[in-house]
């Protein structure tokens, strides 16, 4: 069978026995919304969210042979952020959220000053950096929230405006079933605050 031994690199998904089933259902919630509303091709926008590693905590190095304790600089160390994305079902990629681990202007890169010449660039380009506010770089309630306030919902708008639609008219969002996304207090604010974007969710254990 030509294998050998490989050391594992993620976890195995399980996949919903029903995850056809899902997806259909997925796919009918989203073609409903866009016939009922005549929502365009550039107010659908499907997002993603990953872990993107610039510093790995290393374990393996040279040393003598048969040495027992083997030093390693930044062993215990990982440097990483959050990445979230989004592409309009039109091909518009729209600019990225990095989410960083941290309080403090100084937890991001450059400090997030506006006027560094290496952050100037991605800053025009509209890609936004966020802190966390805890002791990890995953994408929280607030991040999220960032993320809607600061891109997503004002892409909308613009998008709905160059298509002769009002600014707020219906968009459709449509997310990984993750608990930062499903859970209440996320999707009670979207309700209160952006009830025009609809929100839709990939079953879970599907992408």
């Amino acid at each position: 069978l030509h294998w050998s031994i490989r050391q594992g690199t993620k976890a195995s998904q399980k996949v919903p026995k029903n995850s056809d089933d899902q997806c259909y259902e997925l796919c009918l919630r989203c073609a409903f919304l866009i016939k009922f509303h005549t929502i365009p091709a550039g107010c659908i926008v499907n997002s993603n969210q990953m872990q993107l590693a610039f510093q790995f905590g290393g374990n393996t190095t040279w040393a003598d042979h048969g040495a027992h304790q083997v030093p390693i600089l930044g062993k215990e160390e990982k440097r990483a952020c959050t990445v979230v994305t989004g592409l309009a079902m039109d091909g518009t990629l729209l600019p990225f959220q990095s989410v960083w681990q941290g309080a403090k202007p100084q937890s991001l890169p450059f400090s997030g000053r506006a006027d560094d010449p290496v952050l100037r660039p991605s800053l025009a380009a509209g890609h936004i950096y966020t802190l966390s506010k805890t002791r990890t770089y995953w994408s929280n309630l607030v991040t999220m929230q960032v993320y809607v306030t600061d891109l997503l919902a004002p892409y909308f708008r613009a998008t709905n405006l160059r298509n002769d639609w009002s600014a707020e008219d219906h968009c459709v969002w449509i997310v990984d079933a993750w608990k930062v996304h499903r859970g209440d207090p996320f999707r009670d604010w979207m309700a209160e605050t952006h009830p025009w974007i609809r929100l839709l969710f990939i079953p879970a254990g599907c992408t």
